[in-house]
């Protein structure tokens, strides 16, 4: 008992040197060099949100309760979510292992046995009596972290649980735009699928005033023949629509975690335009964006790792400290005279020769650093790549639709003036049928550019990481 003021200053001179070394390189914090302002001209605006902080619900932009419904059914029954989060409480758990080494181990050992010596033995102590032996100690076991180990694995793990925060939100953000995706091109289908069935029943009164003229002796046999050829020509194409409808709404099932039998959406036609998104600027796009954030910290990982792997050069040192009671009398084990002690075991390890293992793990680490930190100049690289091709992607079919709407104006009047010819008998029915399907064509593509605008502004809101 003596000792442990001499044991107390030893472990007190030990946690001292504990920051002395550390043999991680210095991590810099990556920033490429980024343009000032995307190609697509517009007016940007500096993105307040983080990668750590909430996004929102960005959704509501479009004013869609239907599809925030949706979203709520998602985010609770999504089987990737849901496995996404697992992952990151996997990561926690490992990184608080991680982090358990820089503490000292403290274990209770009990012990109780009853034995007899061979009376036959020579400088046999007690022999051919039977005695009882009881203990309790606490074993206290330390490792000295003079060259960082312990310190790095556990900077190492607590960067590969926000990596796989960061993935969480990633997956999250995939979920969410991957579901409005879905929900707008169904939309979309809807609106093709109303359009077509309004052109079927205008077709059909045509047919029925076809017939009735050439009943009547007005038309000739061959105008209602087309007439039936365009109607039948439309019903078959109105009714392939509904195999898109269907597959789309089985891929909502898919995101909301549901089969396709236990989900159907109402018809609801897409309209208007999206809603005017504010951009960001390049230098934001990298605070928002999970994918970059779960990169970037994969690369801190790696080189606090490279400090672990370093530190195998030099000797490690563990001491340990031990006291308890032991005695042949369970009464007495409380007593004083039953209480033992020992310094020890102090344990040194110092690789000398391992074949070059040692150092081919460094370099091993080194270059898994490496690949880290380029899959991150990727990463960033194809971040920029995403939001440009939304941002050309938004501006070039604002103009397309304003262009097709001319189109669809146009085709009207021609398909008027051409019903006004055939009434006149100027012309042959064929041109009415070809004015009528060169407006059915222009209205399916309005239709179609409009809900290519829906995806696209999602597009901008994914490459941009969410929120505003």
């Amino acid at each position: 008992m003596k000792n442990y003021p001499a044991l107390l200053h030893l472990l007190l001179f030990a946690f001292l040197l504990l920051p002395s070394c550390n043999l991680a390189p210095k991590y810099l914090k990556p920033k490429p060099e980024l343009p000032k302002e995307f190609k697509t001209s517009g007016p940007w605006r500096t993105a307040r949100p983080k990668d750590e902080a909430s996004r929102g619900e960005w959704w509501r932009l479009f004013g869609d309760a239907r599809l925030d419904a949706l979203m709520k059914q998602a985010h609770a029954g999504s089987p990737t979510l849901e496995l996404a989060m697992h992952r990151v409480t996997e990561a926690r758990a490992l990184a608080r292992a991680d982090r358990a080494g820089l503490f000292p181990f403290l274990t209770l050992n009990s012990s109780s046995s009853r034995s007899r010596g061979s009376s036959n033995m020579k400088f046999q102590f007690a022999g051919g009596r039977t005695r009882n032996v009881f203990g309790a100690t606490l074993d206290f076991q330390y490792e000295l972290d003079f060259w960082g180990k312990l310190r790095n694995q556990s900077s190492a793990g607590a960067a590969r649980a926000e990596a796989e925060q960061a993935s969480y939100h990633n997956v999250l953000l995939g979920l969410q735009s991957e579901l409005a995706m879905n929900y707008f091109a169904l939309r979309a289908q809807d609106a093709q699928i109303a359009l077509l069935a309004r052109n079927v029943a205008l077709r059909r009164k045509t047919v029925e005033l076809a017939r009735t003229r050439f009943a009547q002796g007005d038309i000739a046999q061959i105008d209602v023949a087309q007439a039936e050829t365009d109607l039948a020509s439309t019903e078959a194409e109105a009714i392939g629509l509904e195999k898109r409808r269907a597959e789309l709404e089985h891929a909502i099932a898919l995101l909301l975690g549901t089969t396709p039998s236990q989900f159907s959406q109402p018809a609801h036609e897409i309209s208007g335009a999206p809603p005017s998104v504010p951009a960001s600027v390049p230098s934001d796009l990298l605070e928002r964006r999970p994918d970059i954030a779960a990169a970037e910290r994969q690369m801190a990982s790696l080189n606090a790792e490279i400090g672990v792997a370093k530190a195998a050069l030099f000797p490690s040192l563990s001491i340990g400290v031990t006291g308890g009671t032991q005695t042949s009398y369970l009464w007495k084990i409380g007593d004083a005279q039953s209480r033992v002690w020992g310094l020890g075991p102090a344990a040194v390890e110092w690789p000398l020769l391992r074949g070059g293992g040692v150092r081919a793990n460094i370099e091993a680490t080194q270059a898994r650093y490496d690949q880290a930190a380029a899959s991150y100049k990727s990463t960033v690289l194809g971040a920029m790549r995403d939001a440009e091709d939304a941002l050309s992607g938004l501006a070039v079919l604002k103009r397309q639709t304003a262009a097709q709407e001319s189109t669809v104006a146009s085709a009207k009047q021609a398909l008027e003036l051409s019903r006004k010819r055939y009434d006149a008998g100027l012309v042959a029915y064929y041109e009415v049928l070809d004015s009528q399907r060169t407006l059915l064509r222009a209205e399916q593509e309005v239709t179609r550019l409009r809900g290519e605008s829906y995806l696209a502004c999602v597009l901008l809101i994914k490459a941009l990481g969410g929120g505003w």
